[in-house]
């Protein structure tokens, strides 16, 4: 039997994307989702928050770990394509960071346009803004300190590699305990 998604699409989805550009204007602060709609498992609620927000019959998504019930409600839900390669994809939904492919695989734009790269949803163990590492850039005043917990080892060198590329790259949102905590490619992470 096929899972609900928002109970109302066009509020739930306006209020979602509020808080979505909420919180890409300011990077490394967790926020909570205003809406969490009902998922097939491995997907969390809040993933499918922000793909049912987001996503729609012109977009493409890639998949960590395709099944048949995930694809045919999204599907039915948002009409959005499946990519069977990442590079091809405009949204990645990520439901194992321990195991996610190299972030210089996904689709990171071009020069001319920078915009056509992908944007990745990520899902992890949870936050914790009392210690880890310290972030800056546009949006941020200062620093924000953010622990992203579940990542696989080496994640930040990767993103390190990819903000040399600027423009290009990837803009990602991570997900847990009903948040949402946006990290654009301009966010940056500061040594030491």
């Amino acid at each position: 039997m096929m899972l609900a998604a928002f109970a109302d699409p066009v509020f739930d989805s306006q209020r979602t994307f509020r808080e979505l550009l909420q919180a890409m204007a300011r990077p490394a602060v967790p926020r909570r989702l205003p809406v969490l709609p009902p998922s097939p498992a491995p997907v969390m609620p809040e993933a499918m928050a922000i793909v049912l927000t987001l996503c729609d019959a012109t977009t493409t998504l890639w998949l960590q770990q395709p099944n048949a019930e995930v694809a045919e409600h999204l599907r039915f839900h948002a009409g959005l394509r499946l990519a069977d390669q990442v590079q091809q994809a405009d949204f990645a939904l990520i439901d194992d960071p321990t195991s996610m492919p190299a972030l210089e695989g996904f689709a990171r734009g071009d020069l001319r346009y920078p915009d056509r790269s992908a944007s990745l949803i990520v899902q992890v163990e949870g936050f914790r803004t009392d210690r880890g590492p310290r972030f800056a850039g546009p949006g941020i005043r200062h620093t924000e300190m953010l622990a992203i917990e579940g990542l696989q080892d080496g994640f930040w060198r990767q993103r390190a590699a990819l903000s040399a590329q600027l423009p290009l790259g990837v803009d990602l949102y991570f997900v847990a305990a009903q948040h949402v905590v946006a990290m654009p490619r301009t966010t940056r992470l500061l040594e030491g």
